[in-house]
C-alpha cells in the first residue's frame, strides 16, 4: 500500500533529522533541493521536441534544520518557505506548489520544448541537479542524465540516513546509441525505459539519443 503525504513526509523528516549534525551540510544545502516520491516522465521526437513533468516532493533541508534545532521560528519558516516559493516559480514550467511542512514541497512541473534550439536545460536548478539534457552538434546526439546530488556527498549522506526514490520513464522514436535503464522495450517504433530510483547510490540514470 503506498503511503500518505502525510506519512511520507513523516519518513522524510526522520530520515533527515540525522543528516542535521554534520557540520558542512548546512552550507551545502542553503540553496539545495532533494527529491523524493517522485515520477519523472519524458517524452522526445527525432527532430528534438521533448515534454517533461515531474510530480513528487522537494526537500529544502536548510529549512528542516531550523525546525529541528529550534533555530527557525514560525516567522522565520514563512520566510524561506515564500523564498523557495518565489525562486522556484520563477520557472513557467511549474504548475502546481505547495508546502507540506517540515521543509517539504509538493509539486507538479511541466515543460515543452526543443533541445536541439535550446542546447542545454537543467531542472530542477544548477545547484540542485535532478535532470539535464544536452544536445551534442558535433555528434549530433542528446544525452540526458540524472544528477541528483553531488557526487562528493552521495556516500555521505546515504551513511546518514537520506533515501531518494523515484521512477523516471523515458520515450523517445529516435534511436537509442547508449543506455543504462533497468527496463528498455521498443513498442510501435517508440524506444521505450525505465528507471526505479531506491538509493542515492544507485547508478546515475543516463541515456544517449541519436
Amino acid at each position: 500500500m503506498n503511503a500518505s503525504p502525510a506519512e511520507r513526509v513523516s519518513n522524510l523528516v526522520r530520515r533527515l533529522r540525522r543528516l542535521m549534525f554534520v557540520l558542512f551540510l548546512p552550507l551545502v544545502l542553503a540553496s539545495c533541493y532533494l527529491p523524493e516520491s517522485f515520477n519523472i516522465d519524458i517524452s522526445m521526437e527525432r527532430n528534438g521536441d521533448y515534454r517533461l513533468s515531474y510530480r513528487g516532493l522537494l526537500v529544502q533541508p536548510n529549512i528542516t534544520q531550523g525546525l529541528l534545532d529550534n533555530s527557525l521560528d514560525e516567522a522565520g519558516e514563512k520566510e524561506k518557505v515564500a523564498k523557495v516559493l518565489a525562486d522556484l516559480k520563477r520557472d513557467s514550467g511549474v504548475r502546481q506548489l505547495t508546502y507540506n511542512g517540515r521543509g517539504v514541497f509538493n509539486m507538479v512541473y511541466e515543460r515543452r520544448g526543443n533541445i536541439i534550439r535550446e542546447k542545454s536545460f537543467v531542472f530542477v536548478r544548477r545547484q540542485s541537479r535532478i535532470l539535464e539534457m544536452f544536445f551534442h552538434k558535433d555528434r549530433n546526439t542528446v544525452e540526458i542524465r540524472g544528477g541528483f546530488v553531488p557526487d562528493q556527498y552521495q556516500d555521505r549522506l546515504n551513511a546518514l540516513g537520506y533515501q531518494m526514490t523515484g521512477k523516471i520513464e523515458f520515450r523517445t522514436t529516435a534511436g537509442i546509441r547508449s543506455h543504462n535503464a533497468a527496463e528498455f522495450k521498443e513498442v510501435g517504433g517508440q524506444n521505450r525505459l525505465r528507471w526505479e530510483i531506491r538509493s542515492i547510490t544507485d547508478p546515475v540514470p543516463n541515456v544517449i539519443v541519436g
